[in-house]
């Protein structure tokens, strides 16, 4: 499947997931804000929060209720 093809939120996670495997963010990080990202990727909050939510459920992020999202690693690669 063409990549501009996928939904937006999807290749958020994509991008956000390839991160995270390069080592860009460490387990125990905080991602950036939900604000910081949602400029970043020029989308709405629901829109990264439908990537988030595909992380969160992957185990590649834990969130937590009104904190920064922090990046748990629960396998090793």
């Amino acid at each position: 499947m063409n990549r501009e093809a996928l939904p937006v939120y999807t290749q958020i996670a994509e991008k956000l997931r390839q991160n995270i495997h390069q080592g860009i963010y460490q387990v125990g990080d905080k991602l950036p804000t939900e604000s910081q990202l949602s400029e970043y990727f020029a989308v709405n909050r629901h829109t990264l929060r439908r990537a988030i939510a595909m992380l969160e459920n992957e185990g590649l992020l834990r969130v937590d209720q009104g904190r920064a999202w922090d990046f748990c690693c629960w396998y090793s690669y």
